[in-house]
């Protein structure tokens, strides 16, 4: 039977990094992913400029587009363009970027085996046995690193609570000369979906456009999808458009995500965004936390990996529940948010700063309340007079 001191459960971003981190510290690991490399993701793309600032290696070659801003809009209706100086976000597509991820992996030491989805875990007398596809193997530890509705998560991890967002997402081909048009900055509509937004994301030869809402499930959510599409200029005259939905599994309430040697990443933790809905770099951040946990547990011959849940509870999850706040305020009341930006563009700069890294969810929260009450006022004050012409 192949033994294996880690099994990675998933080869997307917090699987692959999981690996990564773990072969460069002389651990024997493998990661177990069901699909065929490469395959497509359904995805927005988005991943904020922070993930410089944790990446070991260059994701130069897979960057899609580089953004330097939001052209916002309610409900399809106005337009602001709110451009920045400085890079604010990458767009990628996954299945180059998480290639590369698995590319850095194996070349730091991990075995990879895709195509074979994992069917079952049990435990052994040594640690656990893991049954993928007509194979089993055995391993000291186990990362989640499979998704929303993975199967570690599933089998061992039912207290879990998860919080899906529904979402719908296409990939449009498009001239190159439109992606040109789009390339410096994403196009952000509050409103079109309830509790939620719709995007237009500028990549190499389509735009990636999509609706997400993150407050449960959302009824007929293609009727959203298409009036927020035949409302986008640049998506005019677009015959078909093929649409892929999938959940996006938000962070709502701290839940263990250790038990015995299981650690569960990225989606399979539930640790995404509340407000915007990135996962990637929380997938990758998340997962070197739960790698430096597990090598030191094979290196001291430990077994508790609850420091896990410490270092969550110290880095991210401060950050979710101030995002989280932000999103009841931003999704409940999405007319008076665009109607802030503005009449005050420079809060847009300061959120462009907690995705380049440079300010926190938590301060970006504390601005606000600094200035909510004069800022309800004042768009409440311009509403009226515009009712009153």
């Amino acid at each position: 039977m192949p033994t294996y001191d880690v099994i990675v459960v998933g080869g997307g971003p917090a699987g692959a990094t999981a690996a990564y981190e773990l072969a460069t510290s002389g651990i024997n690991v493998l990661i177990l992913e069901k699909e065929r490399f490469p395959r497509y993701k359904p995805c927005g793309g988005g991943l904020s400029l922070k993930i410089d600032r944790v990446l070991k290696f260059s994701i130069k070659e897979v960057i899609e587009t580089t953004v330097m801003g939001v052209h916002f809009s309610y409900q399809g209706k106005n337009g602001l363009s709110i451009l920045s100086d400085r890079p604010v976000a990458y767009m990628v597509m996954r299945d180059r970027f998480d290639s590369l991820l698995i590319s850095e992996a194996t070349k730091a030491g991990a075995a990879f085996i895709d195509g074979t989805p994992v069917k079952g875990i049990s435990a052994a007398k040594w640690g656990y046995e893991v049954s993928a596809g007509d194979q089993t193997f055995h391993c000291r530890y186990i990362v989640g690193a499979d998704g929303a509705n993975g199967v570690v998560q599933r089998s061992l991890h039912p207290q879990v609570t998860r919080s899906v967002a529904a979402s719908l997402e296409a990939e449009i081909s498009v001239d190159q000369q439109v992606v040109d048009d789009h390339n410096h900055y994403v196009h952000i509509d509050f409103g079109a979906i309830p509790s939620g937004y719709a995007w237009v994301f500028p990549k190499r030869g389509r735009l990636s456009a999509g609706i997400a809402g993150f407050n449960g499930v959302v009824k007929q959510p293609r009727r959203y999808f298409d009036k927020f599409i035949k409302g986008v200029p640049s998506l005019h005259g677009v015959d078909k458009i093929d649409h892929k939905g999938h959940p996006i599994p938000l962070f709502r309430t701290p839940q263990p995500l250790t038990k015995d040697g299981i650690i569960l990443v990225g989606d399979a933790g539930n640790l995404v965004d509340p407000f915007f809905g990135e996962g990637i770099y929380y997938a990758v951040r998340s997962a070197q936390m739960a790698s430096a946990v597990v090598s030191e547990a094979i290196h001291t011959g430990g077994s508790d990996l609850s420091r896990y849940d410490k270092l969550l509870a110290h880095e991210l999850y401060p950050e979710f529940k101030a995002a989280r706040k932000i999103s009841q305020v931003v999704y409940t009341f999405p007319m008076i948010w665009y109607d802030t930006l503005a009449e005050r563009p420079e809060l847009a700069e300061k959120y462009y700063n907690v995705l380049r890294g440079d300010s926190r969810y938590t301060i970006f929260l504390k601005e606000l309340k600094t200035i909510a009450g004069s800022l309800i006022k004042s768009v409440i004050k311009r509403n009226i007079l515009q009712l009153l012409k």
